[in-house]
């Protein structure tokens, strides 16, 4: 959500934590060479459905925290294998069983940043791509060839490409079409599941709508799996998207109407900032709420 060349390795996982959670996703080699990166098997041979796979900042995890949710219920539920851990400065040496992410906005980003040496402790990368700023607009425009040399550049240094192309993509290849018409007509989502190990729906602006949310999740994902039985299909959660204002059980229906359609959430917590002016302040307490709730059953 926008890490640019230059500066330190530290400074640059800092904002890419930063942006990540204040973007919400508005809807991050050295010691890699000889190593292969950790699996991303989809649904077929994941965790339980009761357990899904979790994408989440470590940024939105010390806001959960603040929120009441204790270390205990926090370490159960994203200290695992499960969990692609988009790490910050801060807090992610806490989790040490999750797949240690960093987030890139742009190609550029990314290839300098593993020219210059990931912290080894990475094994994936986060690819968003989205209609704002922080994505040239060259790779707005062919977002399936942007996503090519993203997963090029990640499998060459041994980690998982997550591709998270955003529905206001659209704007840009179709204006004035529907955005989630023109994103399965377009084949986003396949484009994006033909070059990656991970991709993400960013269907989080619709989740107060349980119908139109899964109706669209369903067919995004299918459309992913049809190009790429192997890729793990996530879809976006958020507790405050663009601002809504949405209950835990609103994102719980949401869940329930989509869990067998995916192996898992991007739960997003996100605020108001560069990335997402409109975000307003955060929401953890819809995510504590969930979770008890989903741990509940």
């Amino acid at each position: 959500m926008g890490l640019r060349a230059g500066g330190s390795l530290r400074a640059g996982a800092a904002i890419a934590a930063a942006v990540i959670l204040s973007a919400g996703a508005c809807e991050a080699s050295h010691g890699h060479t000889g190593t292969k990166p950790v699996s991303a098997t989809s649904s077929a041979a994941a965790a339980p459905k009761s357990m899904p796979k979790w994408l989440v900042s470590s940024a939105a995890l010390k806001l959960l925290a603040g929120a009441g949710m204790s270390s205990a219920e926090l370490t159960a539920d994203f200290d695992t294998p499960s969990t692609y851990l988009v790490a910050g400065t801060q807090g992610a040496d806490d989790y040490a069983d999750a797949v240690r992410t960093q987030t890139f906005t742009s190609v550029d980003a990314l290839q300098s940043a593993v020219e210059r040496g990931l912290d080894p402790a990475t094994q994936a990368v986060l690819y968003d791509n989205e209609a704002w700023p922080l994505t040239p607009t060259a790779e707005q425009q062919d977002p399936a060839a942007a996503e090519t040399r993203a997963a090029a550049l990640a499998h060459a240094h041994h980690l998982l490409l997550i591709a998270t192309p955003a529905t206001d993509l659209t704007r840009i290849l179709a204006p004035g079409e529907n955005s989630y018409d023109a994103y399965l007509r377009l084949g986003i989502s396949s484009a994006a599941a033909k070059a990656a190990d991970v991709i993400d729906i960013q269907a989080q602006g619709s989740e107060a709508d349980t119908a139109r949310y899964a109706d669209f999740v369903q067919q995004a994902a299918a459309a992913a799996r049809a190009a790429n039985p192997k890729v793990v299909v996530l879809a976006g959660i958020s507790t405050n998207p663009s601002g809504q204002s949405v209950t835990a059980d609103q994102v719980g229906a949401a869940i329930d109407a989509t869990r067998s359609f995916v192996d898992g959430y991007w739960l997003n917590v996100p605020q108001a900032g560069n990335a997402c002016p409109r975000c307003g302040t955060a929401q953890p307490q819809v995510a504590v709420a969930l979770l008890r709730t989903m741990n509940s059953h």
